[in-house]
């Protein structure tokens, strides 16, 4: 896969116009407080003076190293850019966000403090004769950083424990607890209260790839090389791993794994077979029985990178790195998957590599992070593809939430 090129994440201007009231609506975001509570409580959000500055509609999120942008999806328009406070630079891909179901607020996890060295932009480690060492500002530390989608600004990171790649985040029912992956580690954190819980240990080799909740938000379904481990969220404990045998195809997206909406089955996509070759399994969320695999071999040797499922859990849609292509795979004819639709030469004209897909409302139209600097719109009937839209650069990651307009600034702090 190539590499992204280094994250300068540039403001662009906001379609939304600059007035006296955002700008003391920013100055009056509160900071993030300390506090204790369980990890799913939804206490009331807070009231705060100044009108939301999101724009109206279904927005898309996508992360990068050191910002995310926001995107009208009616619109297909590109917002400011939101800056994550973090120093140092995470390595390529080693963060995800996701965002709570009211649209009120995302979270990205991510890494704190990554020395990159100068040729990347980041702060270069400090030699002293044959020793290297790093800053103590910049010692890797793994945080979920919380966005406040109405004020478009971000908080204050919360430290996790465990170290390790952050490939995954879910956000519990109610939006104010998330699982976040930190290395071999699932996290329970409340948000709300910036308590952090006790680390869900999945055992050695187990690093957290992706996750996904089921449709009621009771089990979070952990994917790692070879397997898929479900997660109790009421008890915050591990359950018996699923060994599928797929290797994961990419550790830059945090979407490889996905449940149906009507919490019958989790696919999972990795390579498998004697070639590698690209595979969709199949799991039944009842039994942990592995369903007839779905292979992409006669199309040529792929690397499925993500995964989305239709609203009517009929239709997966499954991007692929190696190839380009984005595979549309109709449950009902799941052992003979139709062929792949080639995606269209990138902003700079060249061969892009997608990391992330999405569905937007009603699962009519897809949304494709690609080269690292654009996300890509896909009508899935017509298996059309609009212009590139331009995000931030180093993007891996995206979620689609509604807007949190007319809403005031308060939520979880």
């Amino acid at each position: 896969m190539v590499m992204p090129r280094t994250p300068v994440a540039p403001d662009r201007p906001s379609r939304r116009a600059s007035t006296a009231a955002r700008t003391a609506a920013l100055a009056a975001v509160a900071a993030l407080g300390l506090g204790g509570c369980s990890l799913v409580s939804t206490p009331t959000p807070p009231t705060a003076s100044g009108p939301s500055l999101a724009v109206p509609g279904t927005l898309a999120y996508a992360v990068c190293p050191t910002a995310v942008t926001p995107i009208e999806l009616a619109t297909r328009t590109p917002e400011a850019d939101i800056r994550l406070p973090l120093s140092g630079t995470p390595a390529p891909g080693d963060y995800a966000i996701a965002a709570s179901p009211d649209g009120r607020w995302a979270y990205v996890v991510t890494t704190d403090g990554v020395v990159t060295g100068p040729s990347t932009g980041g702060t270069a480690p400090v030699t002293t004769g044959a020793a290297t060492t790093l800053p103590p500002s910049e010692a890797g530390q793994n945080v979920v950083v919380p966005i406040n989608l109405v004020t478009q600004t971000a908080g204050r990171p919360i430290d996790l424990p465990g170290t390790g790649p952050t490939h995954a985040i879910v956000v519990l029912p109610g939006g104010t607890s998330v699982l976040a992956g930190s290395g071999q580690d699932v996290v329970p954190v409340d948000v709300a209260t910036r308590t952090v819980g006790t680390p869900i240990d999945l055992g050695a080799g187990h690093t957290v790839y992706g996750m996904a909740l089921n449709p009621t938000g009771t089990l979070a379904y952990a994917l790692v090389a070879g397997g898929v481990i479900p997660v109790n969220t009421v008890n915050d404990s591990a359950g018996t791993p699923v060994q599928t045998g797929l290797a994961v195809s990419s550790v830059y997206s945090p979407h490889g794994i996905v449940a149906s909406p009507d919490g019958t089955t989790v696919y999972v996509i990795g390579q498998g077979g004697s070639d590698y070759g690209g595979r969709v399994l199949p799991i039944s969320a009842a039994t942990g029985a592995l369903g007839a695999e779905a292979s992409f071999d006669k199309f040529g040797i792929a690397a499925p990178e993500a995964v989305a499922i239709s609203p009517d859990s009929s239709t997966l849609q499954v991007v692929d790195s190696a190839n380009n292509w984005i595979n549309p795979l109709p449950v009902a004819s799941f052992a003979t998957p139709p062929p792949p639709v080639r995606l269209p030469l990138g902003l700079s004209g060249g061969t892009e590599h997608p990391s992330d897909i999405v569905l937007g409302p009603g699962g009519t139209t897809a949304y494709i992070v690609e080269g690292f600097d654009s996300v890509l719109p896909y009508t899935i009937a017509s298996q059309k593809f609009g212009p590139a839209i331009p995000v931030c650069d180093g993007a891996t990651s995206m979620t689609v939430a509604r807007s949190p307009a007319g809403l005031t600034a308060g939520g979880p702090g």
